[in-house]
């Protein structure tokens, strides 16, 4: 039985890593694949790559998961990639597969930085819906983005996720997923040949099931109705942003 790894370390967003976990457990057949969790330090001293067919880092807060992993994490992570694995970056987890990353520039939370595993080798620019917004504290940020999908559309849930700079330009790179409400309609979910391997990079949360939102909260009931009228295409897309690497 091959294995799921989902990051859990300093950075990762606790409610981020429910849905994510929630989302895959929704979704792969428990007798070929087991949902594990790893921290740092194992992922850089443990031998996981042959048992391993995913590498999941979800949202959170890319700067910790650069101080924790570049070096020995980040190579260990690209050559896993490159020799057939697969990895899926959400929110933060797609900054951190980035070449370089500006987020809120010029504001509080600025991060602009090189990172090194680059399976985007451009730039990943944040927050896509506008600076100012975003909070560490609160959902102030939050948006229900409207993105393309093949030949449809959907709204899923946003928060302070990034656009792919010129992500047509580059070869290797396909862009899944734009989008729809920002100008030039810039890519918000790309896919990414890497070796014999393949990253998905999400700047939306796709792993986030609005039945499972706290509606308590203003900021979710505002955008609420949307996201709930898209749960069932957003199901099939996280479905197959899976296949397409090649978890069945």
């Amino acid at each position: 039985m091959q294995q799921i790894l989902v990051y859990v370390d300093l950075g990762v967003d606790g409610v981020a890593l429910k849905h994510t976990v929630k989302s895959l457990q929704q979704e792969i057949e428990p007798s070929k694949y087991k949902i594990r969790r790893i921290d740092s330090k194992a992922l850089k001293s443990e031998n996981w790559q042959q048992e391993t067919a995913l590498l999941v880092i979800p949202g959170g807060r890319d700067i910790y998961y650069h101080e924790a992993l570049d070096g020995a994490g980040t190579s260990k992570i690209r050559k896993f990639v490159e020799e057939g694995g697969a990895y899926l970056g959400i929110c933060a987890g797609a900054y951190f597969g980035a070449g370089s990353i500006e987020f809120e520039k010029g504001g509080s939370y600025e991060v602009c930085a090189q990172r090194s595993l680059a399976f985007f080798p451009g730039l990943a620019e944040g927050p896509a819906y506008g600076k100012n917004k975003y909070r560490i504290d609160g959902l102030q940020g939050i948006e229900a983005a409207r993105v393309s999908w093949k030949d449809n559309h959907f709204h899923v849930y946003y928060n302070g996720g990034c656009q792919f700079i010129g992500a047509h330009e580059f070869p290797g790179i396909s862009i899944l997923s734009s989008y729809l409400e920002l100008e030039g309609d810039p890519a918000a979910i790309i896919s990414c040949e890497i070796g014999k391997g393949k990253a998905i990079l999400s700047g939306v949360h796709l792993e986030y099931s609005a039945p499972a939102l706290h509606r308590n909260n203003p900021y979710i009931e505002k955008i609420y109705t949307l996201l709930e009228k898209g749960e069932s295409h957003r199901r099939m897309v996280f479905r197959e942003t899976l296949d397409h690497l090649e978890i069945r």
